[in-house]
């Protein structure tokens, strides 16, 4: 056992229950029984690199004296050029301190870090981490000078390796988060699909797993510490059915009271699994990406429409929440392909839709391809596409602009009970409605973000009311508006009381169990049969569900 001290860096792209440095501590535990003095620094990319060196340098002050120390980055697009800088500052103030660096950014492209090329680390690890640190620290340890090197890690047996959450390394990263205390939970590493945008594709692919002693050990941990929400990091949850059905049954078992995340490929999911994520009310995201096959093939990602389509029906049936992912500037995709794939995904009833711009990220078999298909992008994180011979650049900034709408409209609107119910009588499509929302957006000077209390739904409610509002009225469809105003007042209200725990009291043009609990869809069907009965009513939260009182 060594007396040396290590110091794992790990700096988050922003606050909330994901932001766990589970790679860094899944490293740390492997080495953990040699080297017990183990610290585990959390900081932000909004700190900026003088207090993060600031907060680093204290950190390794007032720890107890130690023979040598290191100190480790975990580099990602986000935070590699700040990683780099604290770095920088720590090697001046610190020269005979060992600085090591491992994560997706030294494995993609490790140009630029290493001291032999003026950069400030040591020792580059590419891959997974821990047997390669493990040497490292071994060599450093026994006196051995280091040349500067790249090491490359991979583990092929899951089992060998002591969980980073039993170890205790992950108690001050729980607790400081107190209320947002989520954890991320690996239970599977490696995937088998070759998405040639995808790090992963470039890993080791081969698929191995956690012991079933340490899945029951962690299960309990996040069970007895009351953990709120569990990200389940699998890249595909869904890739083994059997293995994901004995865990779904065992977390029906013991979790219940934990929400659980998943990331699962529509194309294997089937009935069994849906029940078992509906009983645990757990959410899925879906990388659809695109809806165009051809755009889909290019990528390394084959899709049949209709299939894809029969398995999320699936899930709508058993009512399964989920989420579905798009990205704009895939090779040889269009303005055109991209707002036809808006539209797919829309009509798939998504709870939320996620929309990114394509990133040609280093080390991928994509960036090895751009040329060909006449890709300009950004050379330093996060490599965002400028333009590419399908996609130019202003063809980007308005799907840029469809994006921002879908996200405020859709996800942060809150749209997805009422949405296809108030767009059908409007005669449009989706992404139709979403550019006649930007187009309203910027009559009123309104950024995105700008003069929204993100704590207080109902301003985002009232802007998209005045734009129904307009948009009813030039279509001369005025005598829908009673109803529309209730419907997305209601369903507001109700999400409120749910997520917030926010009473709300709305004064209804129809009667809430005439309009909900008739069973009619179509708006103009119902006003046509509906006689208007204004009431009061007050939702607020309940123990299970919000409640509904009439005032009046």
């Amino acid at each position: 056992m060594s007396d040396h001290s290590l110091v794992f860096v790990s700096i988050h792209c922003e606050r909330g229950p994901d932001a766990v440095p589970l790679g860094a501590a899944s490293v740390a535990s492997f080495v953990q029984s040699e080297f017990p003095r183990i610290q585990l620094l959390e900081a932000h990319i909004d700190e900026g690199p003088s207090r993060i060196f600031n907060r680093l340098s204290q950190l390794c002050s007032s720890a107890v004296s130690s023979k040598k120390r290191a100190i480790g980055f975990s580099l990602y697009s986000w935070n590699r050029g700040l990683s780099k800088t604290v770095a920088e500052l720590y090697k001046k103030e610190y020269p005979g301190d060992l600085l090591f660096a491992g994560g997706p950014e030294v494995t993609a492209r490790p140009d630029g870090l290493s001291i032999s090329e003026g950069g400030p680390f040591s020792v580059l690890i590419q891959g997974e981490g821990e047997s390669a640190l493990k040497r490292i620290l071994a060599a450093w340890a026994s006196g051995m000078d280091l040349e500067p090197s790249i090491q490359q890690g991979s583990v092929e047996d899951l089992s060998r390796l002591p969980s980073p959450w039993l170890s205790g390394l992950l108690e001050g990263s729980l607790s400081s988060r107190k209320g947002s205390a989520g954890a991320l939970w690996e239970l599977t590493r490696g995937c088998p699909y070759g998405c040639t945008y995808c790090y992963e594709s470039r890993g080791n692919r081969q698929l191995r797993s956690i012991s079933e002693e340490r899945f029951n050990q962690e299960l309990d941990y996040f069970v007895t510490r009351k953990v709120p929400s569990v990200f389940v990091l699998d890249p595909t949850f869904n890739a083994d059915n059997k293995r994901a059905l004995t865990i779904l049954d065992q977390l029906l078992d013991k979790g219940r009271d934990i929400h659980w995340h998943f990331e699962v490929r529509a194309e294997l999911l089937n009935r069994d699994q849906a029940r078992r994520f509906a009983e645990l009310g757990a959410s899925l995201q879906i990388g659809l990406q695109t809806a165009d096959p051809g755009v889909s093939a290019r990528v390394g990602r084959p899709l049949n429409l209709a299939k894809f389509k029969q398995k999320i029906d699936i899930l709508n049936e058993e009512g399964v929440v989920f989420g579905l992912d798009l990205m704009y500037g895939l090779p040889t995709d269009t303005l055109q392909g991209f707002m036809k794939s808006v539209d797919y995904a829309i009509n798939l009833y998504p709870n939320h839709l996620d929309i990114f711009r394509l990133s040609v990220l280093p080390g991928t078999v994509l960036a090895e391809e751009a040329r060909d298909y006449g890709m300009d992008y950004e050379p330093e994180p996060p490599y965002t596409l400028r333009s590419s011979a399908s996609f130019s650049s202003q063809n980007l900034e308005r799907a840029e602009r469809l994006a921002h709408a879908v996200d405020f409209f859709y996800n942060k609107g809150r749209a997805v009970p009422w949405f296809n119910q108030v767009l059908y009588p409007l005669k449009k499509s989706p992404t139709q409605l979403f550019l006649l929302f930007a187009d309203f957006m910027d009559a009123k000077k309104k950024p995105w973000d700008a003069n929204l209390d993100p704590s207080y739904p109902p301003s985002r409610e009232a802007l998209i009311l005045e734009f129904l509002h307009g948009l009813f009225e030039k279509q001369k469809l005025h005598y829908l508006l009673p109803a529309v105003w209730d419907v997305v007042r209601f369903h507001g209200a109700w999400a409120r009381a749910l997520a917030e725990g926010i009473s709300t009291t709305i004064d209804c043009n129809y009667d809430p169990d005439q309009l909900f609990g008739s069973g009619i869809q179509d708006l103009e069907e119902f006003c046509t049969l509906a006689d208007m009965s204004p009431c009061r009513i007050r939702v607020r939260p309940g123990s299970d569900e919000p409640e509904v009182s009439y005032l009046s």
